[in-house]
C-alpha cells in the first residue's frame, strides 16, 4: 500500500560512545587493543521521496584505549599500556529511494569515503592510517515522528596508507605501509523516540591483510618491517538529533 509521505531534508548530528576493538595477528603474542572512543557525527540526505538521491556521512572520533601485545623490537616480549586514536571520515553517497510503502523509505546505498585517524602507541611510536573506501548496502527509514530506521551491507578499502614514521624512531627514511584491503561488515538499527531525536546502535568494521615489507636503513644496517594482517570492530550506542 503506498502512502503520501512529505519529503524534508534530513540535516542530523549525533553524539555516541564505541566500544573499539583492534587486533593483530602477530606471532608469539597477539596484539589487542579494546576500550571506548568518543564520537561526534554529522549528516544529511537530500529529500526525495523517491529516486536518486545524495547524501553525506562524516564523523571525529577520539579516545584512549588499553594496549596489551609486545614490544616492537622484542615481540616475544609482552607489553600493555595505552593507544591515543583520533580521526575523521567523510563519505559522500548514491542512493536510489524506492517508492515509500507501509510509512517507509527504502534506499538501495553505494557511497565512497575516506577515513583518517592517528594512533599513537608512545611519545615515539605512532602511525597514521589513510582509508579510501566504497560501501554497498541497503537503508530503511522511516518519515513518520515514530519508527524504526535499519540498514547494513558491506565496505571495501580500495586504497590504504599506513606512515609507521620510521624516522622518530630513529631510521634515516620513511617508507611507507600498505596493508591490503579485505570486505567487511557494518550495520546499523535504531528508533526514532519523537519526531527529532532518535536512539540508535551500530557495527561497523575494517579488515586488512597483511603488508608487503618495507626496508628501513640506519647508518649501515638494513632492516626490514611489515604491517600483520589486522581487524578492526566498533560497536557503538548513541542519540541522533535531526533538524
Amino acid at each position: 500500500m503506498l502512502v503520501a509521505t512529505g519529503a524534508h531534508a534530513q540535516l542530523a548530528v549525533t553524539a555516541a560512545v564505541e566500544y573499539f576493538q583492534w587486533i593483530e595477528d602477530t606471532s608469539p603474542i597477539e596484539v589487542r587493543e579494546q576500550g571506548p572512543l568518543f564520537v561526534f557525527g554529522l549528516e544529511y540526505t537530500q529529500p526525495r521521496e523517491r529516486g536518486w538521491l545524495f547524501a553525506y556521512r562524516g564523523k571525529l572520533y577520539t579516545g584512549t584505549v588499553e594496549y596489551d601485545g609486545a614490544y616492537l623490537y622484542a615481540p616475544s616480549v609482552a607489553a600493555t599500556g595505552d593507544s591515543t586514536y583520533f580521526g575523521m571520515t567523510n563519505e559522500v553517497q548514491l542512493r536510489y529511494r524506492l517508492a515509500p510503502q507501509r510509512s517507509y523509505w527504502l534506499d538501495v546505498v553505494g557511497g565512497a569515503g575516506y577515513d583518517f585517524w592517528e594512533r599513537e602507541l608512545s611519545d615515539v611510536q605512532s602511525e597514521d592510517y589513510q582509508v579510501a573506501y566504497l560501501r554497498l548496502g541497503l537503508a530503511l527509514d522511516t518519515p513518520t515522528e515514530k519508527g524504526w530506521t535499519l540498514g547494513g551491507g558491506i565496505k571495501y578499502p580500495v586504497w590504504v596508507d599506513e606512515d609507521a614514521h620510521f624516522d622518530d624512531l630513529g631510521f634515516d627514511n620513511n617508507p611507507g605501509l600498505e596493508p591490503v584491503g579485505r570486505v567487511s561488515a557494518y550495520a546499523f538499527a535504531g528508533y526514532r523516540l519523537q519526531r527529532n531525536l532518535t536512539l540508535v546502535g551500530y557495527f561497523d568494521s575494517y579488515s586488512f591483510g597483511e603488508s608487503d615489507p618495507v626496508t628501513v636503513t640506519q647508518g649501515g644496517s638494513k632492516a626490514q618491517f611489515y604491517q600483520p594482517a589486522s581487524v578492526q570492530y566498533n560497536w557503538g550506542i548513541g542519540l541522533q538529533y535531526r533538524f
